[in-house]
């Protein structure tokens, strides 16, 4: 239950308007404007995050959690506050060019701010359809029907070590948060691809800052974006238990703000 006050918590912090327990512990947070006012809708501060349990993965520059690799040098480069890729890194079975941390983690919460950066151009964008298939041509079924739509890149989140398990940040119209990897496989049954699917596109205009706060409990996942609930619940089969945290290359370049994440069930 304790981790359930937690997210229920984390969620109220976004609502403009609510009602608080008299014993909530949290309730001044949201009961009085912050000193430091979030720069943009769904950002959380850090003194927020270390309030509610939080702890930074990357808040100050430094990479000391995560795996750098040797040809990671000269793409995955930061600052004080940003950690950005190029997109350019070397990228292969062997030689992955995503950017995984060291330690693996169960139930968690994530928060991640981020923001796509390159100047968006026309892209043919594929269609999909309710049930998370793509939409192809009937005069060739193996072709995809796309339409002209702007583009500024894409990458994503990878959660417990599984390329299937992402939240993706991308300039789709379905919104970022979508987790591609299980709303693509057709041997998943149709209510888990219709789940993965956001409810919403909540993203900000390209270039400006986002934020996510996604929940990871055993096999099921939710996505806030920007404040908003876009993964509402999504149930994961065959999710494995536990692993590492991975920033996506998708040859795009991508920039990384503060990422905190909060242990569920640990003290």
């Amino acid at each position: 239950m304790n981790h359930l006050r937690l997210i229920a918590t984390i969620i109220l912090l976004y609502i403009p308007c609510f009602a608080w327990a008299e014993d909530n512990p949290l309730a001044s947070i949201a009961a009085e404007p912050p000193a430091n006012p979030p720069s943009f809708a769904g950002q959380l501060k850090p003194a927020q995050l270390r309030s509610l349990g939080f702890t930074p993965l990357f808040s100050d520059g430094s990479l000391e959690q995560w795996d750098t690799q040797p040809w990671h040098v000269g793409h995955w480069t930061t600052n004080d506050s940003v950690l950005s890729y190029d997109g350019k890194a070397e990228h292969g079975k062997s030689k992955r060019a995503d950017l995984w941390t060291k330690n693996s983690y169960g139930d968690c919460i994530v928060y991640v701010e981020w923001r796509l950066p390159s100047k968006p151009t026309l892209k043919p964008h594929p269609i999909v359809l309710y049930n998370g298939d793509f939409l192809m041509q009937e005069d060739n079924p193996k072709a995809r029907y796309t339409r002209e739509r702007m583009d500024a890149g894409d990458s994503g989140l990878y959660f417990r070590g599984s390329l299937k398990c992402q939240a993706n940040i991308w300039s789709q119209v379905l919104g970022s948060g979508e987790i591609n990897g299980y709303r693509t496989d057709r041997t998943m049954p149709p209510g888990v691809r219709r789940s993965c699917i956001p409810i919403k596109n909540a993203d900000h205009p390209f270039g400006q800052w986002n934020a996510f706060l996604v929940t990871l409990v055993g096999n099921t996942m939710s996505v806030q974006l920007n404040g908003e609930v876009v993964i509402p619940s999504a149930t994961l089969p065959d999710l494995p238990a536990n692993g590492p945290i991975a920033l996506q290359h998708h040859g795009d370049p991508v920039e990384f703000g503060q990422i905190w994440i909060k242990e569920i069930g640990k003290s």
